[in-house]
């Protein structure tokens, strides 16, 4: 397998604007959905035109707000909005717990009865177009997951190809939650998307030594079937088992300015 170099991107610089005094990410509820999500503008955002969008999964921790200042600082001046929504298929612990998600009994009622695969497409179907009409979101978006995060960016790679500019797992899990591979037909929208995994060359549970480094190579292989045709991955030396935002975050933007 080959390790790849990360290159330091130059940012661009500019003036804050609108939104909030804080680039600290905002908890907001959809319109007509009972999903949350957290999100923060860049520096200089207007109304005037639309906005690259990356799309932030959390992993198996639930540290949604944490998490999304995490890309937040890793953005520094890069012209995206940060979207974070508060999923619940990234494992089963704290589910009704309201030190970690501030869904009401009804949502989970309401979760327990669609079914997480359900909840999860549709809520974050209505958060990325409240992020387009409100916020002056991109319509297509960039989407990154860590370890069990991963399962909701696989589903939205196998099930909808057509919300993707590029996606950026890491370390990331993949257990066919929410796909069914017979179910797959071949998209004609998905060769030139790029799939780009980061994992650390030191981590013990998803490395490139690991037992369960395979979870990537299926759903790699999974990808290729749906017709993804770009498809690459990054082992960072020295890196163990942590999410890598500022790695995401540099390789979304060199895309952006391709």
């Amino acid at each position: 397998m080959k390790t790849a170099a990360l290159v330091v991107l130059t940012v661009i610089s500019c003036s804050q604007q609108a939104f909030s005094q804080s680039t600290a990410a905002e908890l907001k509820k959809v319109k007509d959905h009972p999903m949350q999500y957290y999100i923060s503008l860049p520096a200089g955002w207007s109304a005037k035109k639309q906005w690259p969008v990356v799309l932030v999964l959390e992993a198996a921790e639930k540290e949604f707000e944490e998490n999304a200042n995490r890309f937040v600082t890793a953005r520094s001046k890069m012209p995206f909005i940060i979207v974070a929504p508060i999923h619940t298929d990234n494992g089963n612990q704290a589910r009704r717990d309201p030190k970690i998600f501030p869904y009401s009994t009804e949502t989970w009622d309401y979760i327990d009865k669609v079914g997480d695969c359900a909840f999860n497409d549709e809520g974050i179907a209505k958060v990325l177009k409240e992020v387009a009409d409100v916020y002056h979101g991109e319509s297509k978006v960039f989407v990154t997951g860590f370890e069990a995060g991963a399962h909701r960016l696989w589903s939205i790679v196998f099930n909808h190809p057509e919300y993707l500019k590029a996606a950026a797992p890491v370390a990331g899990n993949f257990r066919n939650r929410c796909v069914e591979e017979t179910a797959l037909v071949k998209s004609n929208v998905a060769s030139s998307i790029p799939i780009h995994s980061f994992v650390g060359e030191a981590d013990p549970y998803f490395g490139p030594k690991s037992q369960n480094h395979t979870q990537w190579t299926n759903a790699k292989d999974m990808a290729v079937k749906k017709g993804y045709l770009n498809i690459t991955e990054t082992v960072i030396s020295g890196k163990d088992h942590v999410p890598m935002p500022r790695e995401v975050m540099d390789y979304f933007y060199s895309l952006l300015k391709k």
